[in-house]
């Protein structure tokens, strides 16, 4: 264990390190915000659904950055560009506080925070990939798991606690904590190339970004001038993909990898709750259970420890005892267990919602690396970086996603009118919505089973 330590530049474990604790510090916000929406919608008179949308942006800005940010650190200094987005989380932070009275200023502000925090995560990838190898390697790829899931239950802490007793509106301030760590990121970072200069698809990038802000707009308004746009941008988006050899995806790549697509739609179908199920929670709490949104931090704060722990001391075990097959299915199992059990019995209380997101987060973490292996195993060791990324944007657009329609869902109440399973008054359209994320999850667990052998061949192939 020492000897492996010895092995890592001093210089890189004193920026990993403080990049673990950046890296915390903005991705905390994720689930703080998610746990003030309530409030937020309270603040400017909105609805459930349009309050969604400064979730929805965050996580939208967060997959198409780590797409630009990943292909960027190949010829571009890690420096220059921890240095930049530590920039956009600091102008977000300033622009946010300082018009806190527009919603419009609080979207743009998140988007410039997650596209700084992308930044951060994206290069604790690259830096660790790069300059760590052997046991020391996979050592430093569980520590980012784990400080992922510590990221999520202090985020829910700190939002409840926040919310809870001095406004929401200081949770825009605390990303301005990553002006303290330039002096590591001046001294530590690497500042070599890390090779030939490659083609980022911004204009790609942008029309898909621009569609997706459509589909969820068209979601939380139902207007048709939405739907001609997403059908015209997308039609504009194909015929772009097709022409353009250098696009950041395109139909040739698919042709090539068959197994990639039915990959990322398996990514996509599993992961579509994984805001969701924080987001439900925090409106279940105030407007369900009537209760102080501060308890919000009590009923995720067990689920959030037991991921972390799964993921920093069990991660490994899981796929040597399981393999990587059955850990997947174990996760998957388990993710639609924690929907059931919060739909189901969801007149038992906050209970029930805890347990329900231990089952949840707890098989999400395990699921994690192995699905993540999956993915950029069906594709040749040179596409693994594009593979990589699309991967990272598909679990964020698919959360996004599972946001908005949840926002909508709740804002129209339009489940109110089944209540098949003898919900409390109030509770229905929050049990419906949890069973439909189970449903979901379910048609993914057979839609996996059916793609397995596909998936072993084509892993193969590309070994």
């Amino acid at each position: 264990m020492d000897k492996v330590e010895k092995a890592v530049d001093p210089k890189i474990k004193k920026l990993l390190l403080s990049l673990f604790v950046l890296f915390i510090m903005t991705n905390l916000m994720v689930q703080a915000f998610v746990t003030a929406s309530p409030l937020i919608a309270k603040s400017f008179k909105i609805t459930a659904s349009l309050s969604s949308m400064q979730s929805t942006i965050t996580t939208l800005a967060m997959g198409v950055g780590s797409v630009i940010f990943g292909t960027l650190s190949d010829y571009i200094p890690a420096r220059k560009l921890l240095l930049f987005g530590v920039t956009l989380i600091s102008v977000g932070s300033i622009i946010g506080f300082a018009f806190q009275s527009f919603y419009v200023s609080i979207i743009i502000a998140r988007a410039l925070q997650s596209l700084g925090q992308a930044t951060i995560s994206s290069l604790v990838i690259v830096i660790i990939s790069r300059y760590i190898s052997g046991k020391a390697k996979v050592r430093y790829f569980a520590y980012y798991t784990g400080c992922f899931q510590v990221a999520q239950s202090a985020g829910v802490l700190i939002g409840g606690l926040i919310t809870a007793y001095v406004p929401w509106q200081v949770l825009l301030l605390l990303p301005l904590v990553a002006i303290f760590f330039l002096p590591i990121i001046l001294t530590c970072a690497p500042n070599d190339n890390g090779g030939t200069k490659q083609h980022v698809d911004f204009m790609g990038l942008l029309m898909f970004a621009v569609t997706i802000i459509l589909s969820i707009l068209f979601v939380n308004s139902l207007t048709m001038g939405y739907l001609v746009g997403i059908l015209v941008l997308l039609a504009i988006f194909l015929v772009y993909i097709s022409k353009n050899n250098k696009a950041f995806i395109t139909p040739q790549f698919f042709k090539q990898n068959r197994s990639f697509p039915r990959a990322i739609l398996i990514t996509v179908g599993i992961y579509c709750g994984q805001f969701a199920y924080t987001f439900l929670t925090t409106f279940i709490v105030s407007y369900g259970y009537h209760q102080s949104l501060s308890n919000v931090s009590a009923i995720f704060l067990p689920a959030y420890i037991a991921s972390a722990v799964a993921g920093i001391l069990g991660g490994d075990k899981f796929l040597k005892i399981l393999g990587q097959e059955k850990t997947i299915i174990l996760g998957m199992i388990m993710m639609t267990a924690g929907f059931l059990v919060a739909g189901l019995l969801i007149n038992l209380g906050s209970v029930v919602l805890s347990i329900g997101a231990v089952l949840y987060f707890v098989g999400n973490t395990i699921m994690y690396s192995p699905l993540l292996d999956t993915v950029t195993g069906v594709i040749p060791k040179s596409e693994i970086g594009r593979g990589a990324g699309m991967f990272d944007l598909s679990i964020n657009i698919s959360g996004s996603l599972g946001v908005a329609i949840s926002g909508k869902l709740i804002s129209t109440k339009a489940f109110d009118g089944f209540n098949f399973f003898h919900a409390n008054v109030g509770l229905v359209t929050f049990q419906n919505i949890f069973l439909v994320f189970a449903l979901i999850a379910l048609i993914t667990i057979v839609t996996y089973f059916a793609c397995q052998n596909k998936f072993e061949a084509a892993m193969k192939a590309n070994a």
